[in-house]
């Protein structure tokens, strides 16, 4: 993986909280996630990425006991990477996101995708 943490970091200090979905799914995952995953906070956060803000998020429906799982989350991250790139921290695993909607955005970049992610529904 060959990430441009500088303008990584930068792409995601322009994004501000009106641009982020507003939905209760994504909400709830951006109210939880630093604290639900700090380890996995800290490896984005050395690519430059802001877990609080997500490219997508793929959730399904909660569960009886009021867990939301996240099927895929996806981050945006300037540079390249290997298409059969594979990481894992704890129970989630990083890879390459082959179908995403357009990022709209013309430099060199790439979408990395972790999954799963279950948090309480609030």
């Amino acid at each position: 993986m060959n990430v441009n943490f500088t303008k990584t970091k930068e792409y995601y200090a322009t994004i501000t909280d009106s641009e982020l979905c507003n939905c209760s799914y994504c909400r709830n995952y951006r109210l939880q996630i630093k604290s639900a995953l700090p380890e996995v906070t800290a490896y984005l956060g050395s690519l430059g990425i802001d877990i609080e803000k997500p490219f997508e998020t793929s959730p399904l429906e909660p569960d009886e006991n009021g867990m939301l799982e996240y099927c895929g989350c996806q981050y945006i991250a300037f540079g390249n990477c290997d298409t059969e790139y594979r990481h894992k921290i704890g129970d989630v695993e990083f890879r390459i996101a082959t179908s995403y909607p357009s990022t709209c955005i013309e430099q060199e970049h790439f979408v990395l995708e972790l999954y799963p992610v279950r948090l309480k529904f609030v």
